[in-house]
């Protein structure tokens, strides 16, 4: 697989994945807030959550398509 598609592969996901995360931010956070957890930490965590879910997914694929070749 060629280093341009897996990287626009990469952006495409992460953009996708921090769009839906900016989406549901606002239930997210206040379920989190229940749990005496302020707000700005609230973000950081579904922010480093998407993200890391995005590395992980997108390193699996990557890995598994290119062994195939």
């Amino acid at each position: 697989m060629g280093r341009k598609i897996v990287l626009v592969a990469f952006w495409l996901l992460g953009y996708t994945l921090g769009f839906f995360a900016w989406l549901v931010r606002e239930p997210v956070v206040n379920f989190i807030r229940n749990f005496g957890v302020s707000a700005d930490v609230a973000g950081a965590l579904i922010t480093g959550l998407a993200g890391s879910m995005m590395m992980l997914v997108g390193v699996i694929l990557w890995s598994y398509l290119s062994s195939s070749n």
